[in-house]
């Protein structure tokens, strides 16, 4: 028995651009159902974010809090080498050191929330293209059904001329 890899290459093809007409048919309905599924990802993810953010935000209220006091007392207790020292620290120090803070704590939350916000966008995104997608395909609908109707009304008035109305109604009927 010999095996044909012609059949088997032509098989492969053929189911390949089946399943390519198969996506590109249902493209629509896939992204809106992505679309959706993503959102509701997106809102858990967010809300999982949501759990962690009260260890964060405390966390840099006392970083707040300590460079306040520490402006107040004209000194600070810094961590150099293993060593603790303390260290003169002016208001000058006192506005740097919250910059940074803010800083790394929007960080922190870009990096808690950015993949929430990024597939919500994403699957915004998708749930647009799906529409749009549907709407140009009504559009190509309407103007086809716009030409058969144009056509037939001129295949219409061209029996009137040339037999009669009664036959026209006849033939419609």
């Amino acid at each position: 028995m010999k095996f044909n890899f012609n059949n088997l290459a032509t098989s492969a093809t053929r189911a390949f651009h089946n399943v390519g007409f198969q996506l590109k048919k249902h493209s629509p309905e896939i992204l809106v159902i992505g679309g959706i599924v993503g959102t509701v990802a997106s809102a858990v993810m967010a809300c999982k974010a949501t759990t962690k953010l009260h260890d964060v935000l405390d966390e840099t209220k006392e970083k707040i809090d300590m460079y306040h006091q520490g402006a107040e007392d004209g000194q600070v207790k810094s961590i150099v080498d293993g060593k603790v020292e303390i260290v003169d620290y002016t208001e000058e120090d006192c506005t740097k050191d919250i910059t940074i803070t803010y800083a790394q704590t929007g960080l922190k939350l870009a990096k808690m929330y950015g993949p929430s916000v990024i597939l919500g966008a994403v699957s915004i995104s998708s749930i647009l293209v799906g529409h749009n997608i549907l709407r140009k395909r009504n559009l190509a609908l309407a103007a086809a059904y716009t030409a058969v109707d144009t056509g037939f009304k001129q295949y219409r008035s061209r029996v009137v001329e040339r037999f009669s109305e009664k036959l026209d109604k006849e033939l419609l009927y």
